[in-house]
């Protein structure tokens, strides 16, 4: 996942590229670059690492103008690297591009090109891109159709903006699969993955839908089908807020998006919960009544933090709904024609509506005639538009790098619905139900308490800094949650970490442990906690660090651990909202 941005208009194009590529930093952080004509030349300024290394560089080697394209990278083909980073030029550099996904046959298209005479710089599929529009317009003779004719030689998923040398109030662009959104100002016009990245500027949106293509100029769009026809379109106000955004007090936004969870919990309960009727409201699904009842079987399809969260749905709807429940990886799901009737039910999970393997997912679900239902805090986007109904996480946006907020949106919102699955099947009653909303209605309060100590974490972090692997142990409701700080470690941190079912533990991982690798305990009181103070005494018998996660008046594992936290007592169902927030500040602060 990448993330582009471009801009024409009075601004220096340069500033308003930089200030979008920060906000789209958690669609890429290895590299980053732009691409702007000043004084008529096209002029490309890229650097490997943060976006604050591109930063310095043009501070070193500024550009000027008023038209641009950037883009920051996560990177899929070629290596890391000020070579491999956007944007890639043609043989003369007079074309750049920005991309956005992936070009499935990069290397045909390569071999063909290298046959006529064009020459690559770099190990990527994006570098075709700028090469076979430069050889399509030798026979072309204009951008417009070459483009078109390029467009339809690409397979895959992508979106790409293309600044011309020859054009300098022109950008170009297309989509298939991959996210883009025109934003209009004042006397301004933009492009970029996400529309984060470009407000307060654009005051209207629009956002491209697959197949379509075209060019913006400083005063508009001329946009095209995936035929070749003239498309028209309506631009709607941009409704996101500039301090939605804003990181305010925090150094970064990650921390800002943990501090925000207690918000977003009250404002799920408050939009969803109604205590008189014992009725979870969704307004927004649009599944009817009638088929949600002859569900009988769901399978839940997702990627990283997502899967995490559906492997905690899977316990809700077992428990709750009584429906029988699989997880499956969106990559792996996409590709092994599963078995599916009229009575599964496919559920889709994406913090950004946008994930390419789920999508892929749902086009494979709706191929076995089952409908999907999705999870997204993206309501406008590809995910939203393709399910059959969807669910909002209301969560905001979230423009750190890993997923926090969302990720505990995404429990209380699965768990909603399995309360609400299990009224449509009668298997809670009116007055089951709001004893549960009663427990969920403490939730809030119970997250700013744990919040409000985890400073505590910052001096662990530093005592455990030269730790080089973690290994993190949870069972039922909190298997989930180990997988999720492991992967939160490895993400933002970068050290290694790996994540296993407490029964699992003897099972091989006990071999890894000594005195050197810290195994973080998810052990709230729950009906499995005598089974995880069995797993904390095998990691003290071979001398591991532990780092335990308990409930407040534990009297036993406080003697054992190495450091713990105390979490506010609530339901085994809860924990997982509760427990993976320290693992999240230890993430952040390691």
């Amino acid at each position: 996942m990448c993330g582009i941005v471009g801009y024409i208009g009075p601004k220096s194009a340069d500033s308003v590229l930089l200030v979008g590529l920060i906000r789209l930093e958690y669609r890429g952080y290895d590299s980053a670059g732009v691409a702007l004509i000043d004084n008529n030349e096209l002029a490309i300024r890229k650097e490997k690492g943060k976006i604050r290394d591109l930063e310095e560089l043009l501070r070193m080697q500024p550009v000027n103008g008023n038209i641009g394209i950037a883009h920051t990278r996560w990177a899929t083909h070629g290596e890391p690297s000020k070579q491999n980073a956007h944007p890639h030029v043609d043989t003369k550099q007079k074309i750049a591009v920005v991309h956005n996904g992936i070009i499935e046959n990069h290397l045909e298209i390569r071999s063909h090109l290298q046959s006529r005479g064009h020459v690559f710089h770099t190990e990527t599929d994006t570098e075709v891109i700028p090469h076979l529009i430069e050889e399509e317009l030798k026979t072309k003779g204009n951008m417009k159709d070459a483009l078109e004719s390029s467009m339809k030689m690409l397979r895959g998923r992508f979106a790409f903006v293309v600044i011309r040398e020859q054009e300098p109030d022109k950008l170009y662009f297309a989509r298939n699969g991959s996210p883009l959104v025109f934003g209009k100002g004042k006397n301004e016009t933009f492009l970029a993955s996400d529309i984060s990245a470009i407000i307060p500027h654009a005051k209207e949106e629009y956002i491209l839908k697959d197949g379509h293509w075209g060019w913006i100029t400083q005063h508009g769009m001329n946009l095209f089908n995936g035929t070749g026809q003239i498309e028209d379109f309506h631009l709607v106000k941009v409704e996101l807020k500039l301090g939605e955004i804003d990181k305010g007090e925090h150094e970064h936004y990650m921390l800002k998006e943990i501090h925000e969870q207690p918000d977003v919990l009250r404002r799920i309960i408050s939009e969803r919960v109604d205590m008189d009727s014992g009725r979870v409201n969704l307004p927004e699904m649009k599944l009817p009544i009638e088929y949600l009842g002859r569900v009988t079987r769901i399978i839940a399809t997702s990627a990283g933090t997502s899967w995490h969260a559906a492997l905690v749905g899977k316990l809700y709807f077992e428990r709750f709904a009584k429906i029988g429940t699989e997880v499956e990886f969106s990559s792996e799901f996409r590709y092994r024609n599963p078995i599916a009737e009229g009575d599964t039910m496919v559920i889709a999970i994406s913090q950004s509506g946008e994930t390419a393997d789920t999508i892929a997912g749902i086009h494979e679900a709706k191929a076995k005639f089952c409908r999907v239902l999705s999870f997204v805090n993206n309501t406008s986007s590809s995910i939203a538009r393709e399910s059959d109904g969807f669910i909002d996480l209301m969560a905001g946006p979230e423009i750190g790098v890993a997923s926090t907020k969302a990720y505990t949106a995404q429990l209380l919102s699965l768990l909603l619905f399995s309360l609400y699955m299990s009224g449509v099947k009668w298997i809670k009653s009116k007055e089951e139900r709001i004893e549960i909303f009663k427990e969920i209605h403490k939730l809030p309060e119970k997250v700013e308490d744990v919040i409000a100590r985890c400073d505590i974490i910052k001096k662990w972090a530093e005592e455990l800094k030269e730790a080089k692997d973690f290994v993190f142990l949870g069972r039922n409701y909190n298997h989930p949650t180990a997988l999720e700080g492991a992967l939160k470690l490895k993400e933002i941190s970068y050290v290694h970490a790996s994540g296993y079912a407490g029964g699992e533990f003897k099972h091989g991982p006990i071999a890894l442990i000594t005195e050197k690798v810290p195994v973080v305990c998810m052990a709230p009181k729950t009906e499995v906690y005598e089974k995880m103070v069995s797993n904390i005494q095998e990691v003290k018998a071979r001398k591991g660090k532990i780092i335990s996660v308990i409930t407040e008046g534990d009297t036993i594992v406080p003697d054992l651990a190495d450091y713990y936290f105390t979490i506010p007592e609530a339901p085994d169902y809860l924990t997982p909202i509760l427990t993976v927030i320290p693992l999240q500040f230890l993430a952040y602060y390691m």
